[in-house]
């Protein structure tokens, strides 16, 4: 007996997950502290950044050339289908994909509360949009750790629910203090939950309830500010932590870590040279003298060290007795010279280690002392403009979509332009191409139209009845510019016509006297009794001769 195969329904299946990763890193539940396994803690990273000139330098110029041009809002889509919610990034007057003609254009009331909001100061403490960006990418190029901080209004019903928010203010959270509120696999907001009227209060379960206000729509704690004994609570969508050079689940790591090595020895070659040239150095070496008269050993270094404070670079005499009472004269040397030291090439070297792991050229650390082949200006900013613009791709994929999320911005996106400003010549020819390539799509038949901001559209027209395709007027064709896209000026065109003319035109009073005779042929009369065909026409006038 054949058993009857079961039937397949997806009731009948179990579902299973693949178990997610645990980090080593993600030591206990709640707040995650940062590794210090290099013994290098926060406050002392950010000391010898600022305390490094070379540190200082290269985060400077490439913050500077990342926001040299601001910040831009441009449409995310140039027209949206109502109906399948396509987004078409050209122009079209139907949707490609349901072939709807219901498109709309970027709303542009999504962006007066942001425009007016960003325009002006963004925090209490006077700060501009811009200057919070900027502190940021230092926090960036130093801990690798940045933490964007929206300060929100909410407006609640009487059961605690969030019916809607509103930004006030923006600022930057400080990496020494800021922390993330994970579990053992790194997720965030399932350990602590607190309630937005009373955020000092919190609980291990989402179904507890808040003990002052006795609300119970508790809300996930996702990161956690500790700062002067007190700890501060932040939801989801309150705080954006991103990295740049080491993106993990929890903190980056310090380029300065890295470049530990490098960055101190620079600061002691920096102190080494300041001692040199204070009263505190050491002398350079020291002039002995043999001699018997050793009570004089006290009088001398009390006159070395008046001499030394009104004199470093004073060499100091000193007298040293011998039993012989022969005397001689030795020059001890304490201290090598800095061109002994090879000082110059070696702090070349550690600073090309330190620009090079940021991607900053010599020439935006103002010098151009090697300049030539593969190390010419043009190379050196191409290397750095690369080093921005990945820095730029941070802000523009993590941190700003964030922020129009945030804001309730769905129709615009904001973004860091590049920092190399476009060709205007470049960017003419390349709208000259366009207008060209439009009137040789419109001799083709097809209807053209342009929007607002110059895009043009292309759309088969409905085909016309022949009675008046026949005898209607014919729309007449758009003259192309054989000269688009090209370096040949339009205003220069009638001058060259006329010189390419005068080459070719022959004089008008030729001379009278030539050196050779010319090749005209004449007609025939040897045969004119017989039909013009069998006459022969290839006939030279300087051969012919009249007889008789």
């Amino acid at each position: 007996m054949v058993e009857e195969k079961r039937r397949f329904s997806i009731a009948n299946l179990f579902r299973r997950t693949t178990p997610r990763p645990a980090d080593r890193k993600v030591f206990n539940p709640g707040i995650q502290e940062k590794d210090n396994s290099y013994m290098l803690t926060a406050p002392i990273i950010y000391h010898i950044a600022n305390q490094s000139i070379i540190v200082r330098t290269c985060v400077t110029q490439l913050k500077n050339e990342i926001f040299r041009r601001g910040y831009i809002w441009e449409e995310k889509f140039v027209a949206k289908c109502d109906d399948c919610c396509k987004e078409h990034k050209t122009p079209t007057l139907e949707c490609v994909d349901c072939g709807s003609t219901n498109l709309s254009k970027p709303n542009r009331d999504q962006l007066k509360y942001a425009l007016s909001f960003m325009e002006g100061y963004v925090n209490k403490s006077e700060q501009l949009f811009i200057d919070v960006l900027k502190e940021l990418e230092d926090d960036l190029n130093i801990m690798d750790d940045g933490y964007l901080v929206l300060v929100k209004e909410y407006f609640l019903d009487n059961d605690s629910e969030i019916m809607m928010h509103r930004i006030k203010e923006i600022y930057r959270g400080d990496p020494v203090g800021m922390h993330i509120y994970a579990d053992e696999l790194g997720e965030r907001g399932t350990e602590g939950f607190t309630c937005l009227r009373h955020r000092d209060f919190i609980s291990d379960t989402p179904v507890a309830s808040c003990p002052n206000c006795g609300a119970t729509e508790l809300y996930p704690i996702h990161y956690v500010n500790r700062v002067n004994g007190e700890e501060q609570y932040f939801l989801e969508g309150e705080v954006l932590h991103f990295s740049k050079y080491t993106p993990s689940r929890l903190y980056g790591l310090s380029p300065l870590i890295t470049l530990w090595n490098s960055v101190t020895t620079l600061i002691a070659m920096d102190n080494y040279i300041n001692s040199s040239y204070t009263k505190a150095r050491m002398p350079r070496g020291l002039l002995a003298v043999q001699t018997r008269n050793i009570e004089s050993m006290k009088s001398f270094w009390k006159g070395v060290k008046e001499k030394m404070e009104q004199d470093p670079h004073f060499i100091p005499v000193m007298g040293i007795e011998s039993e012989g009472g022969k005397g001689s004269i030795e020059w001890i040397k304490f201290m090598d010279s800095l061109k002994e030291m090879d000082y110059v090439s070696v702090k070349d070297d550690l600073r090309d280690r330190v620009s090079g792991f940021y991607g900053v050229s010599k020439i935006f650390m103002a010098d151009n002392s090697s300049s030539g082949g593969l190390n010419n200006e043009g190379m050196q900013i191409l290397v750095t403009n690369r080093a921005v613009e990945m820095a730029q791709t941070i802000w523009n994929n993590y941190v700003f979509p964030f922020v129009t999320k945030e804001f309730g911005i769905t129709d615009w996106v904001l973004k860091l332009p590049p920092s190399e400003e476009e060709d205007e010549v470049a960017k003419l020819r390349k709208r000259e191409l366009e207008v060209n390539i439009a009137a040789s799509i419109k001799n083709l038949g097809f209807e053209i139209d342009m929007d607002d901001e110059g895009r043009f559209s292309y759309s088969k027209p409905e085909p016309k009845p022949e009675q008046e395709s026949a005898g209607g007027n014919q729309e007449e064709k758009v003259e192309l510019d054989p000269y688009a896209g090209t370096n040949i000026d339009a205003s220069q065109l009638g001058q060259m016509q006329e010189e390419m003319m005068n080459q070719g035109k022959k004089q008008e009073n030729p001379a009278t006297t030539r050196n050779k005779p010319s090749m005209d042929s004449g007609p025939d009369k040897r045969f004119s009794g017989l039909p013009e065909a069998a006459g022969n026409q290839n006939v030279d006038k300087r051969t012919e001769r009249r007889v008789g």
